[in-house]
């Protein structure tokens, strides 16, 4: 009886809030535009060299604020998009409403969410309890065009993440999980005669720190090839400079087998010289413009 109680006292306390905020937004003629101006200004200086643009900013029950169709683009003569968010929805904590807000994202084919939490005097913030779901990596134009290749899938993933701007510098920290499956992966050069790898599943844990991502217990399984990686990738400035360091094993599988001589022959003698029935490999140079070479 008092469960139900409470939970009618929690509803009639979302309603009556939900009544007086509509009305008092109403009154005093909510300025959405203001507020428009002033969050595409905010996000742009956490962005230097991007341009942000927001549809409109409406209120929307019971306590959240919503964000239609948030726009990003290259602060250049022609404006490249760098990536859309359809809708964010944006919840104040009760017990932190001014500095812990609930983020949710429609974007990029998916839903998405975290705990935003502002730091002393906005020079940090941490997000907590990172989950993308179903995130379709075709969907962001900047990726393409700095990894130079397409990229297909549906990406999950979990993670945390925090930055702060100390002395004019911007370092940031992260931990989190990420498996992307059912997806292609376009090759610059072929291997084993592959111009793109099919996958089934791909999943890597990962860590940020000093500018650098590392991938560990990095796995991948394909139609044609299956195998397992480990390294890094040094951020200095660009995503498309970012210096890839990778190394890992190769399987070609048996439908690679029957319809490459090379991968066969190449097996073959692996199995003779090492006992094993893997490749090894390197990955080298930029995001952009890697170097794949098998190990000896």
């Amino acid at each position: 009886m008092s469960t139900l109680k409470n939970k009618t006292s929690f509803l009639l306390f979302l309603f009556l809030y939900a009544l007086v905020l509509g009305s008092v937004l109403i009154y005093f003629r909510f300025p959405a535009d203001k507020l428009v101006i002033y969050c595409e200004r905010s996000f742009s200086r956490l962005m230097p060299g991007t341009e942000f643009s927001i549809d409109q900013i409406h209120y929307s029950f019971p306590f959240s604020l919503a964000l239609d169709t948030l726009k990003a683009n290259k602060k250049t003569n022609d404006k490249q998009e760098l990536f859309t968010i359809d809708r964010v929805l944006i919840s104040p904590v009760f017990s932190a409403p001014t500095s812990q807000f609930q983020i949710k994202l429609d974007a990029f084919s998916g839903v998405h969410g975290f705990s935003l939490i502002l730091g002393p005097e906005e020079k940090e913030f941490t997000l907590k309890d990172i989950k993308l779901t179903h995130l379709d990596p075709a969907r962001i134009p900047f990726l393409e065009r700095a990894t130079k290749r397409k990229i297909t899938g549906s990406i999950d993933a979990t993670g945390e993440y925090h930055a702060v701007w100390e002395n004019d510098r911007y370092s940031t920290k992260g931990t989190g999980q990420l498996t992307l499956e059912k997806g292609t992966f376009d090759l610059l050069l072929p291997i084993f005669s592959l111009n793109s790898i099919n996958l089934k599943k791909f999943s890597t844990d990962f860590t940020l720190a000093n500018n650098t991502l590392r991938c560990s217990n990095g796995l991948f399984h394909g139609k044609e090839l299956k195998g397992d990686f480990s390294g890094s990738i040094l951020f200095n400035s660009a995503l498309k400079d970012g210096r890839v360091s990778f190394s890992g094993e190769l399987e070609p599988l048996p439908p690679l087998l029957k319809k490459s001589t090379h991968a066969k022959k190449m097996i073959l003698l692996l199995k003779k010289q090492r006992k094993r029935g893997t490749v090894p490999f390197l990955l080298k140079g930029t995001v952009q413009k890697p170097r794949f070479t098998f190990e000896t």
